[in-house]
């Protein structure tokens, strides 16, 4: 008993040093060698540009448009709204799990957080493999996806925003920072899919969209226009505090995305866009899934990036898996060696989806990435505070073992040699 006892020691001694010696290796060895290369990357210069369109209707794509005509579409204005992605049974019950897993699972960060929840569900609920599986086998959503972002789009967030009554109107916002916009040859592209799960309409904080500025450093806009509307507001000065604050809030993108329950819009990470507020008392939370999807790397030489400044809202179990994986989730099950992209059978076709050691690797490349599904403040600074840490604790456990066990060998020998002498006394005896 003892013995094992020893064995199970080592063990763990093993693996705490190996565990703390790759540590190291992230933190002085790899980590300096991942830092964005602008210089060796060729940048597209972005200009001012506004909406392409101010019709909602523009916007729609449907089964009998065609592909081409889709992706065309897509791409002119980044993003594209499409019908019924899920049933009105699973946009119903999934809406009924999360408005219960909202007091279950911890909430994260979300831009304008009060009277908002922000949860990272995982894939196991038989509510959410229902709404997987029906994106996953979308006649238009399905092939737009892949047209857009290559085959086997890896998903790389998946969360859901709650609205209450009081929730304020976010800042007009993309969801990156430096991106596929601007270095097509270092990143990969990224589309974020929003499902609402009940009808919305604008005063229950439907999503505000600027389309086409995805292409565009920053929205034209009429500044004089805006500046006059901002002087003319005696209360703006004082809830704002500056004219740059209050044009956040207030750029001259009225299109809200008005749908029904289980519609679907597929945004550009770098459309410019935002949650509106909840201002009518008389109607239901707001509740809207939102899972983003990044090119997969397509080959062993394809060495792009995600995105940077993107806060990649997904529960580890989930990374490691593409839009491909929906359709059998409920019969093919995915396991916890998939995060970390072990026995993955996309790399037997030279597809690699993004993992969470990607994601991990990540914190090294921008001094604002953080792992937000750890933690809001697991980043670079952070990390070097957890090697610190661990190195203290594995030297002190170390230490205690190291003064420990020694004498527990000795003491396992000494035994050993007199139950060695009994036996050959024994033996004497008997002869």
């Amino acid at each position: 008993m003892l013995f094992s006892l020893l064995i199970v020691l080592h063990l763990c001694f093993v693996l705490l040093w190996s565990a703390c010696g790759y540590l190291v290796y992230i933190r002085d060895v790899a980590g300096p060698q991942l830092h964005f290369p602008y210089k060796a990357s060729k940048e597209s210069t972005l200009e001012y540009c506004g909406p392409t369109t101010d019709n909602f209707e523009d916007l729609i794509v449907s089964e009998d448009m065609g592909l081409d005509k889709a992706e065309e579409q897509t791409d002119e204005h980044g993003l594209a709204v499409v019908r019924n992605i899920l049933s009105g049974k699973t946009a119903s019950n999934l809406r009924d799990y999360i408005l219960r897993a909202n007091h279950k699972i911890e909430s994260t960060f979300v831009l304008s957080g009060q009277n908002r929840y922000h949860i990272m569900p995982t894939h196991e609920e038989p509510a959410i493999q229902a709404a997987l599986k029906e994106i996953g086998t979308h006649p238009v959503m399905k092939p737009l996806i892949d047209r857009m972002l290559g085959p086997k789009s890896s998903l790389v967030a998946f969360s859901v925003i709650t609205n209450l009554y009081g929730a304020q109107d976010q800042i007009w916002h993309y969801d990156t920072g430096t991106s596929h916009a601007s270095y097509p040859d270092y990143f990969v592209p990224e589309y974020t899919l929003a499902i609402p799960l009940q009808d919305t309409t604008k005063e229950m904080g439907a999503t505000g969209i600027c389309p086409g500025t995805h292409k565009c450093s920053w929205p034209d806009v009429d500044w004089e226009d805006l500046e006059e509307e901002y002087n003319s507001d005696p209360t703006a000065q004082g809830v704002y505090g500056s004219f740059d604050q209050w044009t956040r809030y207030h750029l001259p993108c009225d299109l809200a995305v008005n749908v029904t329950a289980g519609d679907g819009m597929l945004y550009n990470a770098d459309v410019y866009h935002r949650g509106s507020g909840h201002k009518d008392p008389n109607a239901p939370e707001r509740v809207v899934a939102f899972l983003t999807f990044a090119g997969s790397r397509q080959s062993p030489q394809d060495h792009r990036s995600l995105p940077l400044g993107t806060v990649h809202s997904l529960d580890w179990r989930s990374w490691g898996h593409t839009i491909d994986d929906f359709a059998t989730v409920d019969t093919k099950p995915w396991r916890l060696w998939h995060p970390f992209g072990l026995f993955n059978p996309c790399r037997a076709h030279g597809i690699r989806p993004w993992t969470v050691l990607d994601y991990f690797f990540m914190i090294f490349r921008h001094s604002n990435e953080a792992m937000h599904m750890i933690s809001a403040d697991f980043d670079e600074e952070y990390f070097e505070e957890l090697v610190y840490d661990t190195i203290w604790q594995v030297s002190c456990a170390s230490i205690v073992y190291l003064g420990i066990v020694p004498f527990i060998w000795i003491w396992l020998f000494l035994q050993l040699s007199r139950k060695v002498q009994r036996l050959q006394v024994v033996k004497i005896k008997q002869s």
